[in-house]
């Protein structure tokens, strides 16, 4: 797995693994649209690691630390990081966009006014046209 890939899913792990599939790979797809964007840098490494952008990241989030005694070959984060390929390869686009999502259970931020709402996957909604 190259070092991109690892790091968009290891991302996708920390952000995403409870979700249902669907929500995974919407969150999948938010990674490559920001890539493609770019507006957060021109790789996946750039996009995850953006300041500020996946809270996971950040060196006190619980996450984190689980997700650094993951192995490259954990079953999970290989399924995950299909899912990166399938949207860097093209696949449907199931978020239609989207480049910002946050979790149906906090209160909705101040970037959400005036953005285009792309849908519910999972337990996220999902956004593109966010300034």
């Amino acid at each position: 797995m190259s070092f991109d890939l690892e790091i968009a899913a290891r991302t996708l792990y920390m952000e995403a693994r409870g979700e249902i599939e669907i929500g995974q790979r919407a969150v999948a797809n938010v990674l490559v649209n920001r890539m493609k964007n770019g507006r957060w840098g021109s790789s996946l490494t750039s996009v995850c690691l953006w300041p500020y952008q996946f809270s996971s990241w950040n060196t006190q989030d619980s996450n984190r630390k689980a997700m650094s005694f993951l192995s490259e070959t954990d079953p999970l984060l290989l399924k995950l990081s299909s899912f990166v390929q399938d949207a860097l390869s093209g696949a449907q686009d199931v978020t239609n966009g989207a480049t910002h999502y946050y979790a149906t259970w906090i209160s909705p931020p101040i970037w959400v006014i005036g953005a285009t709402f792309c849908g519910q996957f999972g337990k996220q909604l999902f956004y593109k046209d966010v300034h």
